[in-house]
């Protein structure tokens, strides 16, 4: 499979997240229990693997232009994605959310960082996961306060630029996936 192939794919895969993680919030708040329901569990779980397949294409995007800075945001997130299908990330009282959480909000500002300064994609798809991150980083206070609700909402805003980052993304790449290739 050729670099653009894997990139288109990768576009595929973010519009596949964003489908996916709005699914899993609307069940979530439609079963109105406190805990996620199992299908809200289970389309969470299944964004967050398609996921890889965005990180792979972001990767290849990137590791010309910055290849140890790609690296680490790529690694850093992958990290933090995986340890999540083995904690549950609604449980702000399980010491590793806040790991989880730092691990999201600097991959999200490094992704988003790379994004912003390259020739390869739009600046507004770097706006939106330097957002994603910054939000992200912005619950560690509340997480480590116990302050479960202001986390809650945090993490319902933070999910907009999230979606917005990556449906732009997904769009961008199937759209442009010849050029991003290309671009220097």
């Amino acid at each position: 499979m050729n670099t653009q192939s894997i990139i288109r794919l990768g576009g595929i895969a973010a519009i596949v997240c964003v489908v996916l993680y709005f699914a899993s919030i609307g069940l979530w708040m439609g079963a109105g229990t406190e805990s996620s329901p199992p299908l809200a569990t289970a389309a969470y779980m299944a964004s967050q693997a398609m996921f890889f397949v965005t990180l792979y294409a972001l990767y290849l995007i990137h590791r010309d232009e910055s290849p140890a800075l790609i690296l680490v945001g790529v690694l850093v997130l992958g990290i933090s994605i995986a340890a999540s299908f083995f904690v549950d990330p609604t449980d702000t009282s399980n010491p590793m959310v806040l790991y989880l959480t730092i691990g999201y909000g600097v991959g999200g500002l490094i992704l988003g960082w790379l994004a912003y300064r390259s020739p390869r994609l739009s600046k507004g798809i770097g706006i939106a996961a330097l957002l994603t991150g910054a939000l992200s980083l912005a619950m560690v206070p509340f997480i480590l306060a116990g302050a479960a609700d202001m986390v809650g909402l945090l993490n319902l805003l933070l999910s907009l630029p999230y979606l917005v980052w990556l449906g732009w993304l997904g769009w961008h790449l199937l759209r442009h996936s010849a050029m991003v290739v290309q671009a220097t």
